[in-house]
């Protein structure tokens, strides 16, 4: 084994060990009852791969879903529902992830909107500003569904169904994976802590060099970049946020900082 293969092969253990110690997550469940139990053992999955939780109940989700049932299924004893709340920061500041098991559509629009009236979506605006990764399963609000087929409810107008399906689009634009609850598990796996010292593809040369203007680059600057077939020339005084950097590896987005005079 050469010398760069064992280094390589130590960065890979270093980072293994830091993404075990980072595996920290907001479940937040809203009223949404399609995919609940599947979700549940997603998230068992994900706690057995040592994920830690806080799991956050808003309003409807307290009323629609069964608290002791979560706590059951998941073997824990603590959960937090929204009438409790003092604040939203100790469930979005330091997480690597936001989970929505059971997204419904009126949440799901209302974040597309950038609409921030309810504990639910004022929390994922402050975590998508985060540019942390938001994972949700969109069985309960995808009119597309096979369970609202089943329940009889797939029969609004085209042009309904359309502007929803639009919702959901604008939604992923900002970063957001949008899986079917039995995927949840894997969507996490693929989605957060993606950073690898295995040797990728060369990408594409980029189509333009944009001067990026803000002082935080952040995971969601990467992503419309990368949309947009952008390379980022940013100052020396930018600051890069672990995620964005880690995002702009694997998407391919070239980050350019400006030299200071005389360099």
């Amino acid at each position: 084994m050469n010398t760069e293969a064992i280094l390589n092969s130590i960065v890979e253990e270093v980072l293994k060990r830091l993404q075990q110690k980072m595996k920290k997550a907001t479940v937040l469940f809203t009223g949404g009852a399609g995919g609940f139990e599947e979700s549940l053992k997603q998230l068992k999955l994900l706690m057995e791969d040592g994920w830690e939780f806080n799991i956050l109940l808003s309003n409807s989700a307290e009323y629609v879903l069964s608290p002791p049932l979560i706590e059951k299924r998941l073997g824990i004893s603590t959960i937090y529902l929204e009438k409790d709340l003092k604040g939203l920061r100790p469930y979005y500041d330091g997480i690597s992830a936001l989970i929505i098991p059971t997204l419904t559509l009126n949440t799901a629009v209302k974040i597309a909107l950038g609409i921030a009236d309810t504990m639910a979506t004022n929390l994922a605006s402050h975590v998508i500003m985060e540019g942390t990764p938001i994972i949700a399963a969109n069985d309960a609000c995808d009119l597309h569904s096979p369970i609202r087929e089943k329940l009889g409810l797939n029969k609004a107008p085209k042009a309904y169904t359309d502007q929803m399906d639009q919702h959901l689009r604008t939604l992923e634009s900002y970063g957001t994976v949008l899986v079917e609850a039995k995927n949840l598990f894997e969507a996490v796996k693929q989605n957060v802590f993606t950073f690898s010292t295995q040797q990728r593809p060369k990408q594409a040369p980029r189509e333009k060099l944009t001067v990026f203007q803000k002082k935080v680059l952040t995971r969601l600057d990467i992503i419309e970049a990368k949309q947009h077939h952008e390379a980022l020339k940013i100052a020396q005084s930018t600051i890069i946020s672990p995620l964005a950097l880690e995002t702009a590896k694997e998407m391919g987005v070239t980050i350019i900082r400006e030299r200071l005079a005389g360099d």
